[in-house]
This record gives structure tokens, C-alpha cells and sequence, in this order.
């Protein structure tokens, strides 16, 4: 996203909230959040606990937005939101947090008549579903797919949300217009969708998983012949040490005889410092002594420390080494297709979009997908 994106994705997403723009300046925002907006990317999440708890008045927080690194307000803390931004991320969840469900009219008041008697004019149900399909290997290629499914008549069309981006639409019923009944749940309408997705999936071709699959068995084959060459050299290298350990034992009796002992003297007895049983822990330690000579002075045990177990820390076998990187590599290589919902929404339309059977599908780049859904 380039700077002039990001400030439009910014005010749209302000605007939503009804948020009250203090300056709007061409090169920065100075906005004051409203409360949702405060929640869920001002990082006051105490000052909030605190608020709700004691019933106080919000006080809502002053932020200022710039979007060019090199043209910052003077006089003004403002930070610099780009697509890699902290803040913009949580703007990004926050959108999604809000926005992912939605429930739409189409006001569409030219099919009124302009005089005489009124008549209501019924407006049909849709369930739009936004989807992302993943094909993953050791590569990937995203296809998203726009379905739009009619539940009043079940049909299923595609790029549904170009269709609705080109209609008037809003949150509230207009005048003279009435809903009609779903004849079928929200629950049948997604078995639709998914059969419509693996429809799309099955009509694309599966030779990326067959290169895919012969990518792995060379990698396989590879890491197979590596470590058969290292069990070949691994009882050289067994022998090797064993004749060093040879050799070492032998030189211990020549290095023995050449150590002279030197007399030991008894070293003088440490004393521990007195502490009287009479005085506390906080008033020790508020003299300058150490916690540690209290608790010996007073007969406090210390805990001992806990002996490490050298068995968790053996060093693991070839063949077991071997096991972890064969699983790293089916991970990698493995093909395998993952599908994502991104959102969704329920639209009551007066107009009826076109059908577009299997062409609506938006890729990034070309290539061909196996017939699995994960």
C-alpha cells in the first residue's frame, strides 16, 4: 500500500466510527478517537479497566497520524503509519474485529414511481462470503473467490462483491421497500459455498502437486544418501577416539610420576556472622545484611538446587535426527490446500446480479492446484 492508500484506508475506517477529525492537514490527521476506536488501538487497556469500574467520564485521546516519513509536523507528536506499522496492524484487526459480519439494503429508490400511489417493493436476501484459497507446497498462490448466494431463490453466483460495490447500499431499510422469507438457512447456504469453492478447485489443474510431490522425493532421496555416508564414517570416527582414549590412559602413569605433592595447609575457619534470633528478616536486611547469613544464623534450611537429569539432555541419534528432518521436509513439500473465510455479509437487494458461473475467481498468479480441501 502506498502512502495515499493507507490515508484513505485510515479516513474510511475513522469515518465508519463517526470519529471527530481535528485536522486534516495533506500530509498528516489529527483525529479524536471515539470509544471502540480508544479500545482497540489507543494501548490503554488499565486506564479503561479502571474507567469501566469507576463509572468515570472518557476522556478520549488525541491522536495525530503522518503519512510521509519526511514531511512530519512541526510542534506535533505524531507517528508515521505505513502498511509495516504497528498501529497500522491493529487498525487492520480492529477493521476485521467490526467488520467482518455485516447486514446491508440496497437503496434503490429509481424503480419507485415518481407520481401517484406508492407500492412497496419487495427486496430479495443474499449471503455474500469473501474466500481465500491457499495452494501450498514449497511455493504458494492465493485465489479468492467472491460468492454470493441467494436465499430466497438458492442459486450461487460469482464475484459478488464487484456486483456490490456498483449498488447504493446502507444499514437501514429504506421507504416503501419489504424483505421476502429465506427459504433456505444460513447453514445450507455455506454447504453452497463449499461446494461451489471445491467446484472451482476441481476444474484446476493438478500438476503442481505431482511437481510438487517429485520435488519431495528427490529431497527425500538426497537426505536418505546423506546419512547412509554417515553411518558409514561414523564407526571410523568411533575408532579414532577409542585409540586417543588409549593413548591418554597411557600417559596418565608417566604425568602421575612427574607430580610433585606439595604440603597441605589447613585452611582457617571461616566465621559466619552472629545474627540474634531477636531481630527480623526486614530488620536485618534494612542493616545492610545478606538474606542468606539470616536464614543460616537462625537455622533456616536452604533449599538444595535440584540435580540435573543427563538423560533429558542426551544428544539425539542419527536416526532420530534423520526422523525430524524428513518431517521438516513432507512439511514443506507436501502439497496441501487451505481455505480461509475473510468475511462475510447478509444483503437484501432489489436488484439481481448476473450470473458468472466458475469465472470469478481472483488469483495472483498462475498455478495449478490439487482437488483437496484442509
Amino acid at each position: 500500500m502506498q502512502a495515499n492508500q493507507v490515508r484513505q484506508f485510515v479516513e474510511r475506517y475513522l469515518a465508519t466510527f463517526s470519529a471527530h477529525i481535528v485536522e486534516s492537514h495533506p500530509d498528516y490527521l489529527t483525529v479524536k478517537l471515539p470509544v471502540e476506536v480508544d479500545k482497540d488501538i489507543g494501548n490503554r487497556p488499565f486506564y479503561w479497566s479502571w474507567v469501566d469500574k469507576m463509572n468515570l467520564a472518557y476522556q478520549p485521546l488525541v491522536l495525530t497520524f503522518a503519512f510521509h516519513p519526511d514531511r512530519m509536523p512541526d510542534g506535533l507528536r505524531a507517528e508515521h503509519l505505513h502498511l509495516g506499522a504497528g498501529r497500522m496492524q491493529q487498525i487492520f484487526a480492529s477493521a476485521k474485529k467490526h467488520g467482518q459480519f455485516v447486514c446491508m439494503y440496497e437503496q434503490n429508490t429509481a424503480s419507485l414511481p415518481a407520481t401517484g400511489k406508492r407500492r412497496s417493493t419487495p427486496l430479495v436476501p443474499w449471503l455474500g462470503i469473501n474466500l481465500k484459497v491457499s495452494f501450498l507446497c514449497d511455493k504458494r498462490r492465493d485465489l479468492m473467490l467472491y460468492l454470493g448466494v441467494n436465499l430466497h431463490q438458492p442459486r450461487v453466483v460469482h464475484d459478488f462483491s464487484t456486483y456490490l460495490f456498483q449498488l447504493p447500499l446502507s444499514p437501514a431499510i429504506p421507504d416503501y421497500f419489504y424483505t421476502l422469507d429465506r427459504k433456505i438457512s444460513v447453514e445450507d447456504a455455506l454447504q453452497m459455498a463449499r461446494q461451489e469453492a471445491e467446484a472451482v478447485i476441481a476444474k484446476e489443474d493438478q500438476a503442481w502437486a505431482a511437481e510438487a510431490k517429485a520435488r519431495l522425493a528427490e529431497e527425500l532421496d538426497i537426505l536418505a544418501a546423506y546419512y547412509e555416508e554417515l553411518a558409514k564414517r561414523e564407526p571410523q570416527a568411533e575408532q579414532a577416539d577409542a585409540d586417543d582414549e588409549e593413548a591418554e590412559k597411557a600417559e596418565e602413569p608417566q604425568a602421575a610420576q612427574a607430580i610433585v605433592p606439595l604440603p597441605q595447609t589447613e585452611a582457617p575457619p571461616v566465621a559466619e556472622p552472629v545474627v540474634e534470633a531477636t531481630q527480623t528478616i526486614d530488620e536485618y536486611r534494612s542493616s545492610g545484611g545478606r538474606i542468606l547469613d539470616f536464614l543460616r544464623a537462625n537455622g533456616i534450611q536452604v533449599t538444595p538446587r535440584e540435580e540435573i537429569n543427563q538423560e533429558e539432555w542426551k544428544k539425539s541419534t542419527p536416526e532420530e535426527e534423520k526422523q525430524r528432518r524428513m518431517d521438516e521436509l513432507r512439511w514443506q513439500y507436501e502439497p496441501r490446500i487451505e481455505v480461509h473465510f475473510i468475511n462475510g455479509g447478509l444483503f437484501y437487494l432489489h436488484s439481481n446480479p448476473p450470473v458468472q458461473k466458475l469465472s470469478g475467481a481472483k488469483t495472483v498468479r498462475h498455478l495449478p492446484a490439487n482437488g483437496r480441501i484442509m
